[in-house]
């Protein structure tokens, strides 16, 4: 067999993988916990806010998490995402492109629904034929968080449709672009938007595989710790003066946090219950929101007869913890028809968003 990703002499990634291990990686399971919980955590921020609670000093914590979230998530997407490249259109389609295209429906149309429930609790009208189209129309423009899954198809698409490109032009040219969209410039949909940002951090994973492997392995020593604490200095400044319009900053500020989100994952790979989130990541991607939208709304409504006062504070990490719990509870107990559909086309079964 030809050697993978290359397309003439000098193309191929001094890191192209081989063959994925056989064994699993904790570190890797712990960075997509870490990455999964801090995605929860936005969102039961962001929904709580939207209830109503005085909460502000999350959305700046948020912000400041932003540059390990996402980029973090993405680049371990990719990281194993080689032998997709080289296996048969055929095989990505049922292995990974019909699961997501299947689970981003059947999930598009239970966001729609409680999404409408999630504007009533903001006070905002609801226009159900707009919501209708919007449905219809989510295959392409996609809506909600499910951009992600959205986003992920297209990757290992368009991944192997360029796989006979230079890896260093695809890593400039996707570059540019995420620096560029990082820095301020929005499309007109959340998923255009979130898959010009992140293709670099895709891309990073699939091809220099074995310097993120390298970095995984690397002794924690006063690089690392400066690197760790550039981040941290970097984000904080950037969240409370909002300066993701400064050009390359924030996408700088993106590179600094998946070098944290590896050291971290490291640090973190003896919790088991985090590595566990991690290798199953999927069921908690895909039901979180409902059940955060659900449970701020049922906690609004009893802050009108209990007031929470400065224990508010406290909500995001508590909901966002239960959105856990329950979306691997509701996982778990969708084995059989009809309940596994919620997480699987007829015939296949349960994949982990890797």
């Amino acid at each position: 067999m030809s050697r993978p990703m290359q397309s003439g002499p000098t193309s191929s990634s001094p890191d192209e993988p081989r063959r994925a291990p056989s064994s699993r990686l904790t570190w890797v399971d712990s960075g997509r916990g870490i990455a999964i919980v801090l995605v929860a955590l936005y969102h039961s921020a962001s929904w709580l806010l939207g209830a109503g609670f005085p909460i502000d000093t999350w959305r700046q914590i948020n912000e400041a998490l932003s540059a390990l979230r996402m980029p973090l998530f993405f680049v371990l997407a990719g990281l194993f995402a080689a032998k997709w490249l080289v296996s048969s259109w055929g095989d990505l389609w049922r292995s990974k492109i019909r699961l997501f295209a299947w689970v981003f429906i059947v999930w598009e149309a239970i966001g729609s629904v409680v999404y409408m429930i999630g504007l009533r609790m903001k006070g905002n009208g609801i226009d159900v034929l707009g919501a209708a189209r919007d449905l219809l129309l989510s295959p392409f423009a996609p809506r909600f968080e499910l951009w992600f899954i959205w986003a992920l198809a297209l990757f290992f698409i368009v991944a192997k449709l360029l796989r006979r490109v230079d890896w260093r032009i695809q890593l400039a040219v996707a570059g540019l672009a995420s620096a560029i969209a990082l820095s301020g410039w929005e499309t007109a949909n959340v998923g255009w938007s979130g898959s010009i940002k992140y293709f670099f951090f895709f891309l990073a994973g699939l091809y220099l595989r074995q310097t993120i492997l390298s970095i995984g392995r690397m002794r924690i020593g006063p690089v690392a710790i400066l690197a760790v604490a550039t981040w941290v200095g970097l984000s904080t400044v950037i969240a409370i003066f909002s300066l993701r319009w400064v050009p390359g900053l924030y996408f700088v500020d993106c590179l600094l946090g998946v070098f944290t989100g590896i050291m971290a994952s490291r640090a973190l790979a003896g919790v088991p219950r985090l590595v566990s989130i991690g290798s199953n990541t999927m069921p908690i991607y895909l039901a979180h929101t409902p059940v955060i939208i659900l449970t701020a709304y049922a906690v609004s409504l009893l802050a009108t007869v209990v007031p929470f006062g400065a224990t508010a504070w406290l909500l995001p990490p508590i909901v966002a913890a239960f959105a856990i719990t329950v979306s691997l509870l509701l996982s778990n107990a969708a084995q059989k028809p009809p309940l596994a559909l919620l997480y699987r086309p007829p015939g296949r079964g349960v994949a982990r968003v890797s």
